[in-house]
């Protein structure tokens, strides 16, 4: 018997490498990107009913003693779906809502009570008076200082600091963030100490970033799709005062994430030194 010739022994030992190379990849598992902030727009699909199902983004009022999951809740005679215990939201002008930046509430904010703030969501009926959401730098309700809000992906897992969400309604302000900012406790103004500036996509100026209070309760989570950028984001939060004092809102956002920049890449418009109060 010949003994093999070292060149066709290198060539064997080479092929077993790279099989053997070859399997290892395959067996190791994929290695977590850690946490990173989503900048940009969050685009909502538009909530939709289908028999007794409903799909997209959506708001419930769950009356005092209920569930987020099972209610009783407050049926809205303006939705059509789930018999009025759903309301339906659409996009607003924007599309959705800015990660990064505030989408405040127009001056003035209402028109016979109906609410004018159009750029995050729709305006929709809730017993026969338009509400609206907006974002700002000193909520409306509270006169507390919020950060612009601030979503994470970990590895498909959302985490948001939704705390300057504000609903508007017959003339009235009502904080719906998640975490929820103290109550009122006498007007504020936000300091001119802060140097990072935030960009008001709808009054087109710059905020200085509030040092924020602490915020209170947990944060809206949701679920991201990496290779889609399909995301949900679902939270509750306490109403005060008005008619609907000690209800909760319950509310669920879902569409497609789009990257983008936290301020247009040249505004026009002058920095603002403080978020001035309402």
């Amino acid at each position: 018997m010949r003994k093999p010739r070292p060149r066709t022994v290198t060539a064997v030992l080479a092929a077993t490498a790279l099989l053997a190379a070859g399997c290892g990849s395959a067996d190791t598992p994929k290695t977590s990107s850690g946490p990173e902030q989503l900048v940009g727009l969050l685009r909502f699909t538009p909530g939709a009913v289908d028999g007794n199902t409903v799909h997209g983004s959506w708001f419930r009022m769950v009356q005092p003693g209920g569930t987020p999951e099972n209610g009783p809740y407050m049926p809205n005679g303006d939705s059509p779906a789930q018999t009025g215990s759903t309301t339906l939201l659409e996009p607003g002008t924007a599309g959705g809502l800015r990660v990064g930046g505030y989408q405040s509430e127009p001056q003035p904010g209402f028109a016979q009570g109906n609410s004018l703030s159009n750029s995050i969501t729709k305006p929709a009926k809730f017993f026969a008076v338009e509400f609206g959401v907006s974002t700002n730098p000193l909520d409306p309700q509270t006169r507390r200082e919020v950060p612009p809000p601030t979503v994470t992906n970990n590895d498909g897992t959302l985490t948001a600091d939704l705390s300057s969400w504000a609903a508007s309604w017959n003339d009235q302000e009502f904080n719906q963030g998640a975490p929820k900012p103290p109550e009122r406790q006498g007007a504020q103004v936000a300091g001119a100490e802060q140097a990072q500036k935030i960009w008001d996509w709808v009054s087109h100026q710059w905020f200085d970033r509030p040092k924020a209070d602490a915020a209170q309760g947990p944060s809206a989570t949701g679920t991201f799709d990496p290779k889609t950028h399909a995301f949900t984001l679902q939270w509750t939060s306490l109403i005060v005062g008005g008619p609907f004092n000690g209800f909760t809102g319950v509310w669920h956002l879902e569409g497609i994430f789009e990257p983008d920049t936290a301020a247009p890449p040249s505004p026009t418009a002058q920095p603002s030194p403080t978020a001035q109060p309402k």
